[in-house]
């Protein structure tokens, strides 16, 4: 079974319904070329589609009520025993569109070892004017692949800290970033931030539509989330600077082709 690639994600909280989590499922076993299993760390299984595996969250010291501030419980994804030692594992944030098979990103994870996490993406102004607005670059945890056994000091260190003990890091994602073993980004252009990437500036958003990257991934921070892109015409979507009111239509076509009406 270790040679069987895993996917690890999260349910917890309110904040993504099952439907994400089945959209997602599904996508990868239309995509993935070979078998694979998703893992669903979560505190509430009840609406998972048939085939996602459930665990409970691995325990960990921080109070509840300060999970979101930084999405801390990513970090119990390297908890011992989730899956075999020397598995290749990706966490995937589950407010993702995934364009093509994910092969490659466990061709490379078991090739190289090591952490592979993105870089971070720069806004607009930074990536047009490094010298002038650029800041260095940490890491974004929407994709995270690993070896299993091999990064599990990511969740030991962490599991008896209090939010006031690691708050001066911000997120989970600035923690992997600076505790990871042989921590490497991913390949550029292999993940593609939506708000960052490929979303137009006002009012260039207005009149000409979002193609469909090349890449794997579309990652979705903040603003808009994915689903918000499926509505009907004239619903704006987005955030002050970048938003539309129109369907994105090949994040339209994702959504119906692999939800469900009974999901939730």
């Amino acid at each position: 079974m270790a040679n069987v690639p895993v996917f690890v994600c999260f349910k917890w909280g309110k904040g993504y319904p099952c439907k994400y989590t089945n959209i997602l499922f599904r996508a990868l076993t239309d995509l993935m070329a070979g078998p694979f299993r998703l893992i669903c760390l979560t505190d509430d299984p009840d609406g998972l589609a048939e085939g996602i595996e459930t665990q409970p969250i691995p325990p960990f010291k921080m109070d509840r009520g300060d999970w979101h501030k930084g999405m801390w419980p990513k970090l119990a994804a390297f908890a011992p025993g989730i899956v075999p030692d020397g598995t290749a594992v990706v966490m995937l944030d589950v407010d993702v569109v995934v364009l093509r098979d994910l092969t490659p990103l466990f061709d490379i994870i078991r090739k190289q070892g090591g952490l592979h996490i993105m870089q971070e993406v720069p806004d607009t102004l930074p990536r047009l004017f490094p010298k002038r607005f650029g800041k260095p670059l940490l890491s974004n945890s929407s994709i995270v692949g690993f070896v299993a056994g091999e990064q599990t000091h990511l969740y030991t260190g962490f599991a008896d800290k209090t939010y006031d003990e690691v708050k001066s890091l911000r997120n989970d994602q600035n923690y992997i970033h600076h505790h990871a073993h042989d921590r490497n980004h991913w390949p550029l252009g292999w993940m593609l931030s939506f708000k960052k990437s490929l979303a137009y500036h006002f009012p260039v958003g207005l009149v000409r539509p979002i193609p469909r990257p090349d890449g794997y991934v579309v990652i979705f921070h903040g603003v808009p989330n994915p689903e918000d892109m499926t509505k009907g015409p004239f619903t704006r979507w987005g955030s002050k600077e970048k938003f539309g009111y129109f369907p994105v239509r090949w994040i339209k076509d994702y959504w119906q082709k692999y939800s469900r009406d009974t999901d939730r």
